[in-house]
C-alpha cells in the first residue's frame, strides 16, 4: 500500500470507531448529559475524517475545496466538544460549566461563520495542490493561524482540566480518568499532524500512522466502558466471545503464514511441494492447543482481571447477590402490599371507635357501627386467608383428576353471576377425555379465580371463552376473555404478591393461582392486548406424564 492509501483508510477507521463509539455511549444512556456531550465529541471527530477521506479522492479540485470547507465545520467544534465533555465528566457545576464553556462556543460559532460565510482564501489557499504523498490537499492561507492558535489552546485547557481533575480524583474515578487522559493525549498527538501538512510540513511517520492512534483510542474507551463502567455503561462480555473471536483471527494468522512459507519455498527453489504445506499444517496443529490454553488465561487475566477459577467464584457472589437482592424486594413488595390492605379496615374501626362513647346511644350511629365493623372484619380475615394461603399452602391432595367434571362444576357455580354482568361463557372441550393426576379442590380453586378474573375485566359484557385441547406434553386449557386487556407494562408484574389494578381484592389470587400450577407441574402464561381483552393460558401435565415423572 503507498501512504496515500494508508492515508485514506486512518481517515475511514477513525470516521467509523468515532462514529461506532459514540453512538454506543449515546443509545446506552441518551438522557445522561455527560453521554450525549462525548457522543457529539465523537461526531465532530468523524466529521472531519470522514469528509476529508472523501475529499481526498475527489476528481476536481473544486470539489475537494468544498469538501474541505464542509469538514472544517466539525474540526472548529472538536475542541470545544471535548471541553464540554471533560465539564460533565468532572461534575461542574451549572454556573461553573457556563462560564468555562461560553467563550469556547464563541469561538468555534464565529470559526464557522468564517468557513462558510467569509472568503476562505484568508484561512486556506485559493485551491487545493498536492503535499508530499497526498495528491490534494489544502493549503493553509495567512490568517490560518488565527484559527489555529486558540484551536491549540481549548485543546491545551480541556487536557489540563482532565488532569487537574485527575489529581483530586481517588479509587476507580481516578483510574476512569487515567485512561481518558491517556486516550486523549494519544489521540491529539496522532491527529494534530494533519494540520503540519497544510504548512508544507511533515512530522515523519506520524504523517500518515498517527491517524491510527484514533481506533486505538477508541480501544482504550472500551476497555474503560468494560473493565470499569467508564460513562455508568455496564457491559458483560461473553468469555466464549472473546476467546473465540481470539482463536478465529490466530487460526486466520497462521493460515496465512502457511500459505507465505509455501510461496517463499516456491520463490527459492522453484518446486510446489504439498508435503511441506501438510508438515507446516500438522506443526500449526502442535502449537494451537496450548496456544489456546495460553489465550484463555491471557483473557481471563487482562479483561477479566481475574484466573478462570477466580472468575467463577466471583460469578457464584453475583449470583447470590442477585437472589438476596430478589427477595428483599420480593418481601419489600409483601410488605408495602399487606400494611396497604391492613390500613383501610383499620382506620374504618379505629374511626367509629373513636365516636362509639359520644353516640352510643344512638340506633342509627350503632347499626351502621355494626355493619361496618363485621364488613371490615371479614375483609381482614379473608386477607389473612389469602396469606395463609400464599405462604403456607395446605398439602396437595393428588388423585386422579377429571378435567371437564371440574370445569362444568366451576361453570355451574359462576354461570348465574355470569348471565347477571351481561358475560357469555362458551366452554369447549377438546382433550379428549385426557385425566389430571391433581388436586380437584386446589384446581377448582385455580379455575374460578381466572374465570371471575375475566368477569371483573368485561364490565360491559361479553364472551368468556374456556377450551381445552391435548398435545404431546399433556393439556392445555385457555381462558380468553373480550374485555379492556391488560397495560403492557403491568403484565410482567401480575404474578407478584399484592399487585392490582382492581378498587378491590387483594391482588393475592393469581401469587396463588401460579403457585398451586407450580404444585402440580404446570404452568400459566398470559397474553393481553389493550381494549381486545386477555387469554390465560394454563399448561398442565397429563395423568400419564405424571406417573412417568413420578417413576
Amino acid at each position: 500500500m503507498t501512504l496515500f492509501q494508508y492515508h485514506l483508510l486512518g481517515l475511514a477507521l477513525t470516521a467509523l470507531s468515532m462514529l461506532g463509539f459514540g453512538s454506543f455511549v449515546f443509545l446506552k444512556n441518551p438522557r445522561r448529559p455527560l453521554n450525549r456531550a462525548m457522543a457529539f465529541y465523537c461526531a465532530s471527530i468523524a466529521w472531519w475524517s470522514g469528509w476529508e477521506c472523501a475529499a481526498l479522492q475527489m476528481p476536481t479540485r473544486e470539489l475537494a475545496f468544498l469538501l474541505m470547507r464542509v469538514e472544517y465545520i466539525g474540526v472548529a467544534f472538536i475542541p470545544t466538544l471535548f471541553c464540554t465533555t471533560v465539564s460533565y465528566l468532572l461534575d461542574y457545576s451549572s454556573d461553573a460549566r457556563r462560564r468555562f464553556l461560553f467563550p469556547l462556543y464563541l469561538f468555534s460559532m464565529g470559526a464557522l461563520l468564517a468557513f462558510t460565510v467569509f472568503t476562505p482564501e484568508e484561512f486556506f489557499s485559493a485551491s487545493p495542490g498536492p503535499v508530499y504523498y497526498l495528491p490534494m490537499y489544502m493549503w493553509a492561507g495567512p490568517y490560518h493561524w488565527v484559527f489555529l492558535v486558540p484551536w491549540f489552546a481549548i485543546a491545551i485547557l480541556g487536557h489540563a482540566a482532565v488532569f487537574l481533575g485527575w489529581r483530586r480524583a481517588r479509587g476507580p474515578d481516578r483510574t476512569r480518568l487515567t485512561l481518558f487522559l491517556w486516550g486523549t493525549l494519544l489521540a491529539y498527538v496522532g491527529g494534530c499532524p494533519e494540520f503540519a501538512l497544510k504548512y508544507g510540513i511533515r512530522l515523519g511517520w506520524l504523517n500518515p500512522f498517527g491517524l491510527y492512534a484514533f481506533p486505538a483510542y477508541i480501544g482504550i474507551l472500551t476497555y474503560a466502558v468494560v473493565q470499569h463502567q467508564f460513562f455508568d455503561i455496564r457491559v458483560v462480555i461473553r468469555k466464549s466471545l472473546v476467546y473465540s473471536l481470539l482463536i478465529t483471527v490466530l487460526t486466520a494468522s497462521y493460515f496465512g503464514l502457511v500459505y507465505g512459507v509455501e510461496r517463499i519455498v516456491q520463490a527459492a527453489f522453484g518446486y510446489h511441494s504439498p508435503v511441506v504445506s501438510l508438515a507446516a499444517f500438522a506443526l500449526m496443529a502442535l502449537v494451537f492447543q496450548p496456544l489456546k490454553i495460553a489465550i484463555q488465561r491471557g483473557v481471563d487475566w487482562l479483561v477479566f482481571r481475574v484466573p478462570q477459577q477466580g472468575l467463577a467464584r466471583r460469578l457464584e457472589a453475583l449470583e447470590r447477590e442477585v437472589q438476596e437482592a430478589d427477595k428483599a424486594r420480593a418481601v419489600g413488595r409483601l410488605a408495602a402490599g399487606i400494611a396497604h390492605e391492613i390500613k383501610n379496615p383499620l382506620t374504618a374501626l379505629r374511626t367509629y371507635l373513636e365516636f362509639l362513647p359520644e353516640r352510643q346511644a344512638d340506633p342509627q350511629f350503632m347499626g351502621q357501627f355494626r355493619q361496618v365493623v363485621g364488613r371490615e372484619m371479614e375483609r381482614l380475615e379473608y386477607l389473612a386467608r389469602g396469606l395463609l394461603d400464599f405462604a403456607k399452602p395446605r398439602p396437595t391432595q393428588c388423585e386422579f383428576v377429571d378435567l371437564r367434571s371440574v370445569l362444568d362444576q366451576v361453570a355451574l357455580l359462576t354461570k348465574p353471576d355470569l348471565l347477571g354482568k351481561g358475560v357469555t361463557l362458551d366452554v369447549r372441550y377438546g382433550h379428549n377425555g385426557a385425566t389430571l393426576v391433581g388436586d380437584p379442590g386446589q384446581l377448582s380453586q385455580v379455575f374460578l379465580n381466572l374465570i371471575l378474573n375475566a368477569r371483573d375485566a368485561m364490565s360491559k359484557g361479553g364472551t368468556l371463552t374456556v377450551e381445552t385441547q391435548s398435545d404431546a406434553n399433556g393439556i392445555v386449557i385457555r381462558i380468553a376473555d373480550t374485555g379492556q386487556g391488560i397495560a403492557p407494562h403491568d403484565l410482567p408484574h401480575l404474578f407478584e404478591p399484592f399487585f392490582t389494578r382492581k378498587s378491590h381484592g387483594t391482588g393475592l389470587g393469581l401469587s396463588i393461582v401460579q403457585q398451586i400450577l407450580q404444585d402440580h407441574g404446570g404452568a400459566i402464561t398470559v397474553t393481553s392486548a389493550p381494549g381486545r381483552g386477555t387469554t390465560f393460558t394454563v399448561r398442565l401435565p397429563s395423568g400419564k406424564a405424571r406417573d412417568q415423572d413420578a417413576i
